[in-house]
């Protein structure tokens, strides 16, 4: 990564204030701008949030401008990793990422021996956990991973000698540690972790030696956060839901909680992602297309969207989100409402307004029916259940 000119910012939140400093940026097609900003959590345990730009999830984002970003940062992680390779995505805000990375750098190398899975907050029923691991400064800090479906999947899996951890942003590395030894005693033939995230705020690389295993600490982006917190201001305990998880999800479905090696899901209809791109463009000629994903179900909905742009259509991706955050800084506006997974926690959808010529299309795994119909009222949104057709 290229050394470049430290920048210094100071953003002011209702929680606190955050002095920023930039050390270092790997693309001048990607700075600070365009890859986040910040705004302030309503939970506790930590007072600020690093909103990433180019998730699909707090902003609206271009899926040709993720596209490249997925590209970007799969093209760092290099082609002679020992494999199998075992890519995870971090729940719930690096799925689409995680997976997105994962098929750039595949279809790359041209490597077979790689697979993809990512940890999740749902219970799914009847299936075999086999690491857990906590994000202790999360709204809901249990990451739960769960066996591959797929027989050959599992089989590499257990025999994985590289781990590709995957996050949006490292503050302080907890997480990737908490998930390593998790994992290590699982993968007996492991010998390197690399860790993968857009932004890195890690004040030291003391918790890469904690990792136990060779490797690289990539990002787009490396910087210190120092926070402030203001102490006249008081955020809500997150509630808490039913389960200790946040849902319950069938065990049939699976678009990468179950492990994938190619993304190639079942969609509804027997469609791949150009013919549903199509079909929904057809339904609504000459109109812009805002595509909503919903909690971890975020991947097929990007790919929707990157196809309606590939097409030609202007496309935009969002996703709805269990993290409370305050309006204010990056957060311009939210809608909260009933979750779609039976948790009985609030969901909420940022930076989303009802525009003229827009069709707004909410993409679901739970059925329509699950999908609260005062989002669907607010938004005018039509409903696209993929219903629990993932592939098995």
């Amino acid at each position: 990564m290229t050394k470049a000119p430290v920048e210094t910012r100071r953003i002011t939140l209702p929680s606190g204030t955050l002095d920023i400093e930039v050390h270092a940026q790997q693309s001048p097609a990607f700075p600070l701008d365009v890859l986040c900003d910040f705004a302030a959590r309503n939970n506790p345990k930590r007072g600020f949030l690093v909103v990433s730009k180019l998730l699909g999830r707090h902003i609206p984002a271009s899926p040709l401008v993720m596209d490249r970003l997925h590209h970007r940062l799969a093209a760092q992680i290099g082609d002679d990793l020992p494999g199998p390779v075992l890519f995870i995505g971090m729940a719930e805000t690096a799925v689409c990422l995680g997976q997105a990375i994962h098929a750039a750098w595949r279809d790359s190398t041209g490597r077979p021996d790689s697979m993809f899975i990512h940890s999740t907050r749902q219970v799914i029923d009847a299936a075999d956990i086999v690491a857990e691991f906590s994000e202790p400064h999360s709204h809901a800090a249990r990451h739960i991973l769960y066996a591959p479906l797929d027989t050959a999947l599992r089989a590499m899996f257990l025999v994985a000698r590289s781990l590709v951890l995957i996050d949006d942003e490292a503050s302080t590395g907890t997480t990737f540690l908490n998930a390593v030894r998790a994992l290590a005693p699982l993968l007996p033939h492991l010998e390197t972790v690399t860790t993968s995230v857009i932004t890195d705020w890690s004040p030291n690389d003391d918790w890469r030696a904690g990792l136990g295993f060779p490797g690289a600490s990539l990002s787009l982006l490396r910087g210190r956060l120092q926070w402030t917190a203001n102490p006249g201001h008081v955020s809500a305990q997150p509630p808490v839901s039913r389960t200790g998880a946040l849902g319950r999800i069938a065990n049939r479905s699976n678009y990468g909680r179950r492990g994938d090696s190619d993304g190639r899901h079942a969609l509804p209809d027997g469609l791949d992602y150009a013919g549903l791109a199509r079909r929904m463009a057809g339904h609504h000629p000459g109109q812009a297309f805002l595509v909503i994903g919903t909690g971890e179900f975020t991947y097929p909905p990007y790919r929707l969207a990157l196809e309606m742009a590939h097409q030609g259509h202007t496309a935009h991706m969002s996703s709805i989100t269990r993290s409370p955050v305050h309006v204010g800084g990056a957060i311009r506006s939210a809608l909260s409402f009933d979750d779609n997974y039976g948790a009985g926690v609030p969901n909420f959808l940022y930076n989303v307004t009802p525009e003229p010529g827009q069709t707004v299309i909410i993409c679901c795994e739970t059925g329509a029916e699950s999908i609260d119909p005062v989002l669907v009222h607010a938004l005018g949104a039509e409903v696209l259940n993929f219903g629990t057709m993932g592939k098995t």
